[in-house]
Parts: C-alpha cells; structure tokens; sequence
C-alpha cells in the first residue's frame, strides 16, 4: 500500500470480518465498527504499543511487520526478547492479554520491522458502540467467557 493511499471501507470491513471475535457480528454491525477503525502510520522502528501501558487501542496490520518483545531486566542489565513476528492481517493487542486483558495492561512491547499501515480500534470508541447495541454486548460476552475460560455465564444472560 502506497504511503499516499487511503484504506477504503470495504478494506476495513475485511480486516473485522477476518478476526473471530468478529465472526457473529450483522454486516450493520460491521459497517459501523469499520467506521470506527482510523488510519495509522508507523516507520521502521516505531513503537506501536509498549509493555505495562493501559490497553486503550488494537491495531490490524493492513501492511508491513512488527516485532512483540518482551522487555526485562535482569542483574541490573536491560533484556530484550522477540517473542513473535507480526504479519499483514494480524492484530495487535486482540486476545485475552490485550482487549480482553483483566489487568487492562499491555503485556509486551510492539515494534514497526518495517514501513507499517494499520487500522486503529479505539477501545473507548469500540465499548460505546457495543454499549448501543445489546447484540454485539452480548456477543462480546460470550467470546469473553470462551476466551477467559470463564463458565458459560455468558450464555445464561
């Protein structure tokens, strides 16, 4: 994707219908969350997300790759570990230590490998609209449980 270039909307509608999350969302429901996604740029070696900050945002990798690190210290020195390497249509901070985290914090550190072009979910922004919409609450909870290995409490409500 050029630098220049705009991800259109049946571009976004993609990226959500590719994550399971997602899967039992109407297509009303996914053209609204896809108008929620906002374009963002990173260079190489940007940091996208850092370990220990709040998660406030996931990212879809519309283009490039990143590096998840895990940063320790050890016997006073600084350590860092590549965990994983991030491609074109992952995301970043969707799963159970990220958006669905209890703590609500960043467990690793992302890196831009190269030029990167993502889609921005904020978390604020995602919670109002699943607010507004009793099926997409309910289908969160349900995929919450499941993922948490929560018991089926979800299924009861």
């Amino acid at each position: 994707m050029a630098e220049s270039e705009v991800v259109d909307m049946d571009v976004k509608k993609s990226f959500i219908k590719k994550q399971h999350v997602f899967s039992q969302l109407t297509e009303e429901e996914i053209d609204v969350l896809a108008s929620l996604l906002t374009e963002e740029r990173f260079a190489a070696g940007d940091t996208i997300v850092t370990e220990g900050d709040h998660v406030d945002s996931v990212y879809f990798i519309v283009s490039g790759k990143a590096d998840v690190r895990h940063i320790s210290i050890q016997d006073g020195d600084i350590h860092i570990e590549s965990v994983a390497t991030l491609n074109e249509g992952a995301a970043i901070g969707l799963n159970e230590t990220g958006f669905y985290s209890v703590s609500g914090v960043r467990t690793a550190t992302v890196c831009a490998l190269s030029s990167m072009m993502t889609l921005r979910l904020s978390v604020a922004a995602f919670h109002g609209f699943a607010l507004s919409n009793s099926h997409v609450s309910a289908v969160m909870r349900q995929h919450a449980s499941k993922m948490l290995g929560f018991s089926s409490i979800a299924d009861e409500i």
